[in-house]
């Protein structure tokens, strides 16, 4: 099997464990998964120089129920029909910190003291779900809403142990002044930023850098990922919180 070959198959089920010969079979029926109706597994196990029940497994270690339905779920994925969602580039999350800001961040919430979440525009989304997500837990949080923009932290001074702010840019507006007003009283700042060289960036007692494929759309015209990689990267943090420090979540 050539080596381009073998990456579809890795690509398409890349936690497999399937062995050379099954990766041949899966690859046979990933090129031929739009004739359906004219495969059998004989024919499969006679193309790939195996047996019927080497294409079996096959199905079994992919999840699928048997022969049949793994042919049908391959040619929905592979098919010319098939529907996904793509992107100017690979979907991922890199989010760059350093182990004393996660250290940091890691301690302020296990405080389970308020913590203020901020974030505007497409941003807001975010702030959103990690207010919902910390609420779902347990964590005590409040998220800025647009009318108390001027008084989010002002108002707080005495209750807030952290705020969260969350910015494409690091240059909006609002935001800037939330990140001041923390600076100004004392209340340490985490910031999930796209840009490094930016003034929330410059601020933040923990900083948490995200990727941003479209660094020059400040607007969120284009389509990018920072949005959805903002929130699986904030998903990791947490992850690594539950698996390394035993916390709640």
């Amino acid at each position: 099997m050539a080596d381009n070959e073998q990456t579809k198959a890795d690509k398409l089920f890349p936690n497999n464990t399937l062995t050379l010969t099954e990766k041949n079979v899966l690859t046979y029926l990933i090129d031929h998964a739009p004739e359906e109706e004219r495969l059998s597994i004989r024919k499969v196990a006679d193309a790939c120089y195996t047996s019927m029940t080497t294409v079996t497994r096959v199905a079994k270690k992919l999840g699928y129920a048997g022969f049949r339905e793994m042919v049908y779920g391959l040619r929905v994925t592979e098919g010319p029909d098939r529907h996904t969602i793509i992107s100017s580039k690979e979907l991922r999350a890199n989010v760059v910190y350093s182990a004393e800001h996660l250290e940091r961040f890691y301690q302020l919430l296990n405080q389970k003291q308020l913590v203020g979440i901020k974030g505007e525009g497409y941003s807001h989304l975010i702030s959103e779900y990690m207010q919902r997500k910390l609420l779902g837990r347990g964590y005590p949080v409040v998220e800025q809403s647009y009318l108390d923009s001027d008084q989010f932290v002002h108002g707080l001074i005495d209750k807030l142990s952290m705020v969260i702010v969350v910015s494409k840019s690091g240059t909006t507006a609002a935001t800037v002044n939330t990140a001041r007003e923390c600076a100004e009283h004392g209340i340490p700042l985490a910031a999930f930023v796209g840009n490094v060289s930016s003034p929330i960036a410059e601020a933040a007692d923990m900083l948490f850098l995200v990727e941003d494929d479209q660094p020059l759309d400040s607007m969120n015209y284009e389509s990018g990922s920072f949005t959805g990689c903002c929130i699986l990267a904030f998903e990791r943090v947490l992850f690594k919180l539950q698996s390394e420090k035993g916390g709640p979540l």
